[in-house]
């Protein structure tokens, strides 16, 4: 199996090559910045994210990658990354895109109203300051071909960058990553 790693607002980063190093070797990087990006606070990090991409452009090139996948494909993604792919999935006609893994994506609680064109799974933290998780799990829960499942961390607990972060979380998760998409 092929991978599309989507990075969250952080872009490129070397904890990210590093996750996706242990999921294969097969696979590609979509960040929202061609480039790797300084760390910056999560703050700094968001604001950078709006002013150089932003969701709608962001969702416009995980299509676009979605289009030109050429053999079967999961596709993982984290935080806006995830949201955005969940959108982007529903446009996709093309087959080999096989599955979508989203942790935390957060702005899906905007996009409750699309549905799952391939079988998709999310993981989503323990609460969320923004929206309750409850509600948009039972929301999509809902939905052909949509899994949710909720843990017992914080959003971005895979991120090293994150204050959130949580090795437990990162192994316990980069093991379901290699088993759920085989």
């Amino acid at each position: 199996m092929n991978y599309l790693i989507v990075s969250d607002i952080y872009g490129l980063t070397p904890a990210l090559s590093k996750l996706s190093q242990a999921i294969s070797s097969n696979l590609v990087i979509v960040d929202p910045y061609n480039k790797i990006q300084a760390i910056e606070s999560e703050k700094d990090s968001y604001n950078n994210f709006i002013q150089q991409c932003g969701h709608d452009k962001y969702t416009d090139k995980l299509l676009e990658c979605f289009e030109s996948l050429k053999v079967p494909t999961t596709c993982i993604a984290f935080s806006a990354g995830a949201s955005a792919a969940w959108r982007a999935q529903l446009l996709t006609g093309n087959t080999h895109l096989k599955k979508l893994i989203g942790f935390y994506p957060s702005q899906i609680r905007n996009y409750l109203a699309l549905d799952a064109n391939v079988p998709c799974e999310f993981i989503f933290p323990e609460s969320e300051s923004h929206f309750n998780v409850d509600e948009v799990i039972k929301a999509l829960s809902t939905k052909a071909s949509v899994k949710c499942y909720k843990t017992n961390f914080l959003h971005s607990f895979m991120n090293e960058y994150s204050t959130n972060f949580n090795a437990q979380g990162l192994v316990k998760y980069s093991s379901y990553i290699k088993q759920s998409s085989r």
